[in-house]
């Protein structure tokens, strides 16, 4: 049972692979898994972020509103002051939302889930008025676009930049004093106040995180485009959750973790990729992503029970 619950979801994703290379030649082909991995690294960013929130048992419905804002403005922004002062801007932006959300929640006390929704809905009315509500184009810097559709090699730059990110986080979740933090204040908050840790800090830390990384997939996700469109990554709010919960119920037994995320989000990546080259209907990858939702959170739930006894 704890082999199913920890290694079940890697056995389903190398399935799933088997499945449709059987079904389309193209499907594993190098151009194709390129073109897969770096459609799936914005949403890869994004999710590193919210794995990293709700380790601590906290949501970040924010994330999508966060990430389309910081696009928007780095478009804005680098008409003006260039790639980098847009850059500078998104990255700003997203750690800013990152830091409202986290004070909120830590001093004033407001629950996660109400506390990050509502801060969305404020950058939805903002995207309304910034720009006139509609998307940010020309006059934008030759190299605008550098980072969504520059290379290395055969490799995307944005590729290279999510994994660069997993890297790190893995890093400060695994091996720093901070990310042991993180997970004891999510594992027992009691007992990692007796035990002196400072739970509002690291909760807010948390936050702030979120919102960086928030802010620069949305700045990938805006460069890759060439625009700044005002609803560029609202839609990545769900299947970011999915990638989290996948992962929780992957390697471990219904702890949310960086490594887990990824196998997440290249799982959900790879099953839209997979429905559309076998020529099924787009309704059904949508409605797909919400089928793979609700069981990865029964896993996880179900892992988490198994580990508790």
């Amino acid at each position: 049972m704890v082999l199913l619950s920890r290694y079940g979801t890697l056995v389903g994703f190398v399935l799933m692979l088997i499945v449709f290379s059987t079904l389309a030649d193209a499907f594993l082909t190098a151009s194709n898994v390129a073109n897969v991995l770096k459609a799936a690294a914005a949403m890869g960013v994004l999710s590193i972020g919210l794995t990293i929130v709700l380790t601590l048992g906290d949501f970040d419905l924010s994330i999508g509103y966060t990430a389309t804002g910081a696009g928007m403005l780095a478009a804005g922004t680098a008409q003006s002051f260039g790639m980098v002062g847009g850059t500078a801007a998104a990255l700003l932006f997203g750690a800013g939302v990152g830091l409202v959300n986290g004070l909120i929640v830590t001093r004033l006390g407001v629950s996660a889930f109400i506390a990050t929704l509502g801060v969305g809905q404020i950058i939805t009315g903002w995207l309304l008025a910034y720009n006139g509500g509609v998307q940010v184009s020309g006059d934008l810097p030759p190299d605008f676009t550098l980072l969504g559709r520059g290379t290395i090699g055969p490799i995307p730059l944005m590729v290279i930049v999510w994994f660069a990110v997993a890297v790190a986080a893995y890093l400060l979740m695994e091996r720093t004093v901070v990310g042991r933090r993180m997970y004891a204040v999510g594992g027992n908050p009691v007992a990692a106040r007796l035990s002196g840790i400072d739970g509002k800090r690291v909760r807010l830390l948390a936050f702030v995180l979120s919102g960086l990384l928030a802010g620069l997939g949305g700045l990938m996700l805006t460069s890759s485009l060439g625009v700044g469109n005002p609803t560029a990554a609202v839609s990545y709010l769900l299947p970011a959750f999915a990638a989290s919960f996948i992962g929780a119920a992957t390697l471990r037994e219904g702890q949310f973790h960086v490594g887990g995320t990824i196998v997440g989000v290249l799982m959900l990546s790879f099953l839209a990729n997979g429905l559309v080259v076998t020529g099924v209907e787009r309704a059904w990858t949508t409605a797909a992503q919400g089928i793979v939702l609700v069981a990865a959170v029964t896993i996880s739930t179900f892992a988490r029970k198994v580990a508790a006894r």
